[in-house]
């Protein structure tokens, strides 16, 4: 009986697995997303309310993070290494369960890509097209996701190996223009912990923790995609390095220049910093080499929030194709992008400082780790 079973479910999961096969990414690629996705919030203010600490608290997210990933996402997805979470839901908790709570996480994704749709063309109207409307922008973005997404993944990868040189090329030139200026204040730094551990831990965790790190457990529906499935610990866990020690300097850089106050207080603290770049009176108003990086980053962040609702919807109603959910899905993000918060300060602050709490603990911690004792005790009645 047991042996019958499990061909059902070895047969049950070639079929909904059968559209992935067709598309694979290596592990440089799935590196790049990983990597361009963490770090597309390099451009937003994180854990300001650790004062001068606050890159300690961006390092204490990274590390747990990544111990999140690798002890707990990792191994969810050796289970069934040919199925995005949503239909691993299914296998742990049955259809009757996993299908309710599957449709839950599509429509979180669903409002991030709202969200992350919203404030790039806020961005983009305030520091570029200061005279287009906020919904013509959208509404380009979303037609360029949406022609990514329907070419597919395999597209979407190779779009991220190009973007992440571009990124590099900004972030080094950056980096070196910031030096040269001599704006840097290392004592803008001081005192360290000057109120101890407990504010940069109430901040790390889980706020830190759960953005941008945590949003690493969006790859457990693009892992099935990955050519190798050996090399997913090893290629998440060097993107959730990389990216977490960029993000590390780069606000302990913006410290140094902006100090404490000036980063809380700003919008958007890196713009802020490239502002006094000014290097012999002939290097300045580097503010460009931002908002590209915004821009590219956001891509790839919109890009993969986009791709997990339809494919999530996929696998939900079991179809062949997800390409027939492209143009209701931008549809409906496009309309919600209007009603999501009045202004940038509104929806912000309730991504950044009440949706880790109300929606993020649950969906990014503990559903994954009853997820995963599930499976355990369901491979181990299985042996027996």
């Amino acid at each position: 009986m047991l042996k019958i079973v499990n061909m059902e479910i070895v047969v049950r999961a070639g079929r909904v697995s059968k559209q992935m096969e067709k598309t694979k990414i290596d592990q440089k690629q799935m590196f790049s997303l990983m990597f361009l996705f963490i770090l597309s919030s390099i451009v937003t203010d994180l854990a300001s309310n650790a004062k001068q600490d606050a890159w300690i608290s961006i390092f204490i997210g990274m590390l747990g993070s990544l111990a999140l990933y690798f002890f707990v996402y990792c191994q969810i997805f050796n289970h069934y290494p040919t199925l995005p979470f949503t239909g691993i839901l299914a296998k742990a908790f049955s259809k009757y369960i996993g299908v309710p709570l599957s449709l839950v996480y599509i429509g979180y994704f669903f409002y991030l890509t709202s969200n992350a749709t919203r404030h790039l063309g806020d961005t983009i109207t305030t520091h570029i097209l200061s005279e287009t409307p906020i919904p013509v922008v959208n509404f380009i973005v979303l037609l360029l996701i949406s022609y990514g997404c329907y070419l597919g993944i395999e597209v979407l990868g190779r779009t991220a190996e190009i973007l992440l040189i571009w990124m590099f090329i900004f972030g080094l030139i950056g980096n070196l223009t910031v030096v040269a200026s001599g704006i840097i204040k290392i004592n803008n730094l001081q005192p360290i912990l000057e109120k101890g551990w407990l504010p940069v831990l109430k901040q790390a965790i889980p706020l830190s923790f759960s953005y941008p790190f945590g949003e690493i457990f969006l790859f457990l529906m693009f892992l099935p995609y990955l050519n190798r499935p050996e090399l997913a610990k090893k290629t998440g866990s060097i993107s959730i390095l990389f990216s977490g020690f960029s993000l590390t300097w780069t606000f302990l850089l913006i410290i140094t220049v902006l100090g404490p106050l000036g980063a809380e207080i700003t919008d958007i603290p890196l713009l802020s910093m490239v502002g006094k770049i000014n290097v012999g009176h002939i290097i300045q108003r580097m503010d460009s080499i931002v908002v590209g990086t915004f821009v590219v980053g956001f891509f790839i962040k919109i890009s993969l929030y986009f791709y997990a609702v339809v494919i999530g919807l996929t696998n939900v109603f079991k179809l062949k194709r997800y390409q027939s959910f492209i143009i209701p899905a931008a549809s409906l993000i496009f309309i919600s992008t209007f009603f999501i918060g009045k202004n940038n300060v509104e929806y912000s602050r309730f991504r950044l400082e009440k949706l880790p709490y109300m929606v993020e603990l649950p969906l990014l911690i503990g559903i994954p780790l009853i997820v995963l004792f599930t499976l355990w005790v369901r491979k181990g009645l299985r042996k027996s």
